[in-house]
């Protein structure tokens, strides 16, 4: 007869503690250091999967174009991704360089990201945002969906991308 398994016999989990402080939102422009470094992170990740011709970051000079509200995601001294928000006319934005760090994802840091954006949104007065993707951002398109975006058509500069997944929602 066997000797029944105890906890301590079987095998353990590695745990990550996640520290107690708040996650907070600063306010850049996306040609800072760290900006540009969190930047260079997503498009290398973006290189694995879609060709430089179908990668749409931001346009020539809009680093410090007051029509980007750029923010770096950061908790403590850690620095944990970025996002921004592109305001395109009064009536809408785009959700841009959506980014968090591989060592922190799937701790609800994109969602966070994804609220405060359109919270940024709202007080702006926006209606509606928009975003373009990738077909290969399988957790992204799952996360955008969660959040109440719909697919639309490829619209503007993705509009003759094979490779632009759109999306909007509606602000309430």
């Amino acid at each position: 007869m066997r000797a029944p398994i105890t906890n301590s016999a079987r095998p353990r989990k590695a745990v990550t503690f996640w520290p107690m402080t708040s996650v907070t939102f600063r306010r850049a422009f996306a040609d800072e250091p760290v900006a540009k470094q969190l930047i260079n992170e997503l498009d290398a990740g973006f290189l694995k999967f879609y060709p430089p011709e179908h990668m749409f970051g931001l346009h020539p000079n809009e680093e410090r174009d007051p029509a980007l509200h750029f923010f770096i995601i950061e908790q403590g001294a850690a620095t944990l991704g970025c996002g921004a928000l592109r305001i395109l006319d009064g009536e809408y934005a785009e959700l841009k360089r959506m980014y968090v760090r591989p060592e922190y994802r799937g701790r609800g840091i994109g969602r966070k990201l994804i609220r405060h954006l359109e919270h940024t949104a709202r007080t702006l007065g926006i209606a509606c945002v928009r975003l373009e993707t990738g077909p290969e951002q399988v957790e992204a398109l799952a996360l955008y969906r969660s959040e109440g975006y719909t697919s639309i058509p490829p619209y503007g500069e993705y509009a003759d991308s094979p490779v632009s997944v759109c999306m909007e929602k509606t602000l309430s």
